[in-house]
């Protein structure tokens, strides 16, 4: 089996188990959409984009990955 194979069946459980522990440990705090103010319903949506550009970004990097 090739080292990107081993990789990927190592990373992927490792990155979706870190993915929902920082989500469990972020959502106990959080307060309804309609409860927050001007600043923090910007400075989530600031976080869903960075999230979303590194997810983009992250497929490009597997993809390229896998073609070589």
């Amino acid at each position: 089996m090739s080292e990107f194979v081993v990789g990927f069946i190592i990373g992927l459980p490792i990155g979706t188990a870190i993915g929902i522990a920082i989500e469990i440990s972020i959502s106990i705090q959080q307060k309804p959409w309609s409860e927050l103010t001007d600043e923090e319903k910007r400075i989530r949506k600031n976080a869903l984009f960075v999230g979303l550009i590194t997810l983009i970004i992250g497929v490009i990097v597997f993809l390229s990955l896998l073609r070589n």
